[in-house]
């Protein structure tokens, strides 16, 4: 498991590597810098999430749990109300958070290291391509009024990653390369909702990062929102659908 593993991931971050090179030829160095600070993190995150998930359940279940501390804590930061008209949202997006974090720690506690590494690396692949695929091709903007820089093409071209991500790993959670599509389909759709909805909290904050611990990522919670909403779902979809 671990050879096919990494051999995916080393092949998939070459790839996003080239794409990113190709991107920003015309890119001011600033952004240069910036994009490949945000390459190099965003490889050490994934194979650090990799390797808890090799040493077992209960040591990435602790990784998660770490994750989503400091996630609340930035999300705090962010929402602390100006004024009490902003109670009543801090407490609802405090609460959905809540209840989010605990289906990712029951989905991440109750399921094999093999399904919890199947959909990290279907949200890491659709989240990594969206942005490489959206530096090189994007032209109209997905959802501009929350997040200007995110690109249809992007999530498309990040969307047909994953489900090449997932179709080469379906041997670790036994689907059928059709039922690995249909698991990818629902992991996309709330990776892609969590990233929004991020969008929409940091815009409600008035801040573009929730904070500054990743360098490049714009924070904990910025780097592992997709997988906020991926979790749940995929408990459902590992536990209770038929796939």
């Amino acid at each position: 498991m671990i050879g096919r593993v990494l051999l995916l991931t080393l092949s998939a971050f070459l790839v996003g590597g080239l794409g990113i090179y190709l991107a920003s030829r015309a890119a001011d160095s600033s952004l240069r810098n910036d994009r490949r600070t945000k390459f190099i993190s965003y490889f050490c995150v994934v194979h650090l999430v990799l390797l808890c998930a090799f040493l077992g359940t209960a040591v990435v279940g602790g990784l998660m749990l770490v994750i989503l501390s400091i996630g609340a804590y930035e999300l705090y930061r962010v929402l602390s109300p100006a004024s009490a008209a902003r109670i009543s949202l801090r407490a609802g997006i405090g609460v959905g958070y809540l209840f989010l974090s605990f289906g990712v720690l029951v989905f991440v506690n109750s399921s094999p290291r093999e399904t919890t590494v199947f959909v990290y690396l279907v949200v890491a692949a659709f989240d990594g391509f969206s942005q490489v695929t959206g530096q090189l091709f994007g032209k109209r903007p997905l959802a501009p009024s929350i997040s200007p820089g995110k690109t249809l093409e992007g999530a498309l071209g990040g969307a047909a990653v994953a489900g090449a991500m997932a179709v080469a790993l379906r041997p670790l959670v036994n689907l059928t390369a059709v039922q690995s599509i249909g698991a990818c389909c629902w992991i996309v759709l709330a990776g892609l909702s969590g990233d929004l909805f991020a969008s929409w909290v940091k815009r409600k904050g008035g801040v573009k990062d929730f904070g500054a611990f990743l360098p490049g990522q714009g924070g904990v919670l910025d780097r592992f929102d997709s997988f906020l909403f991926a979790g749940p779902v995929s408990f459902f979809v590992f536990h209770h659908a038929r796939l």
